[in-house]
């Protein structure tokens, strides 16, 4: 593995950066680079291939090269955010009337064939899916010289933007049960994710619907990797085998990143975290993690264990599948004050339906022994 860049901090939250990040998404401020924390780690000869000019031959800016592109069907109207790979920009759809986001490769990873490969291969696995929990897509296309896709545009903000302290374990139990009902809907579709992290997971709406983001890693369980194999992932949501490099990762190493990502959830930090990326990576295959339950007594003992589960070095010992973790986050039981244990309401029913629909009912029964 090549030597990686010393780390870097947000100079106003202190959240530490990867190389290549450009906004804090934390505290949402700009870096010395302009970027944002927990970035995929990507081969470092990317960010230094070309600057963020236009290629030869074309003077536009980068945001009117895209409006050219995609000529007179959407307007571009800002830009949301980006990441290790992509750009990603708010955009009018003339004919249907409706917002949606545009995914487009950044200019200076243009002329990385495995890049832009990877990103390819982000808009077919995305095609191939179709849950509530993962934003599909409408169209990708290459024109004039770029790569994008054209997403629906949703609103809210980030699982990141929410850690700021530990969550309450009924929420947290709420977003990993979903989460990994979209992740069993991913695997079925044989592809397994690789870069699970608080930054990849969406919450839209006032009601903080779980949506999972980022597929540009994504790889297919039936590719056949011959030789040494790229690391490719956030370290600290990275599983053992993903750290080394093996051959053969399926789709457990899912479970343990949303694993790492519970904890995190619940413990205010993530599992594993060095002074450098290399001791993040050696500390995932060596070092077992506090167990929750002494740092946070709050969360119920099966909630914790579950979690402590994923996080085994040896994926055999992990839940086998991404369903039977959410069965395991579904069977927690919570307490009230009282004792009284909190059970969860089908999905969608609220209790004020339950309740209406119990009156109706008795009302019903009323009548017919009338």
């Amino acid at each position: 593995m090549t030597d990686l860049p010393p780390p870097r901090h947000c100079d106003h939250c202190h959240k530490p950066l990867a190389a290549d990040d450009r906004f804090c998404p934390r505290c949402g401020r700009s870096t010395d680079l302009g970027a944002d924390p927990e970035a995929t780690l990507v081969d470092p000869v990317a960010t230094r291939v070309r600057t963020d000019t236009p290629p030869s031959g074309t003077s536009l800016p980068f945001k009117d090269r895209l409006q050219q592109a995609l000529g007179g069907e959407y307007e571009t109207i800002a830009l949301t955010g980006q990441g290790g790979f992509a750009r990603v920009y708010r955009a009018q759809d003339k004919r249907l009337n409706r917002m949606v986001a545009i995914k487009v490769l950044k200019p200076e990873l243009l002329e990385v064939p495995e890049i832009v490969e990877r990103f390819r291969a982000e808009g077919i696995a995305l095609a191939k899916l179709r849950h509530p929990g993962i934003v599909p897509i409408f169209d990708i296309r290459e024109r004039d010289g770029l790569i994008y896709y054209i997403m629906p545009f949703v609103h809210g903000a980030t699982l990141e933007s929410r850690l700021e302290h530990r969550m309450p374990p009924l929420e947290a139990r709420r977003i990993l049960s979903e989460l990994a009902d979209a992740l069993a809907a991913a695997h079925r579709a044989q592809m397994i994710h690789l870069d699970i992290k608080p930054a990849n997971v969406f919450l839209e709406g006032d009601l903080g619907k779980v949506l999972l983001m980022d597929f540009g890693i994504a790889k297919s369980m039936t590719d056949h990797v011959a030789g040494k194999v790229q690391i490719v992932g956030t370290p600290e949501y990275m599983s053992p085998e993903q750290a080394q490099g093996r051959v053969g990762i399926d789709h457990r190493s899912d479970v343990y990143s949303l694993g790492a990502l519970g904890y995190r959830m619940l413990v205010g930090r993530a599992p594993f975290r060095g002074n450098r990326v290399t001791q993040t990576l050696a500390k995932q295959v060596t070092e077992t993690p506090t167990p929750i339950r002494e740092i946070n007594p709050t969360v119920p003992k099966d909630f914790a264990d579950a979690i402590m589960r994923c996080l085994a070095k040896d994926p055999a010992q992990r839940f086998s599948t991404a369903l039977e973790l959410h069965a395991a986050l579904d069977a927690v039981t919570f307490f009230t004050g009282g004792g009284e244990p909190v059970k969860q309401n089908p999905r969608g029913v609220s209790p004020v339906l339950l309740a209406a629909l119990g009156l109706v009912l008795g009302v019903l029964i009323g009548f017919a022994l009338g």
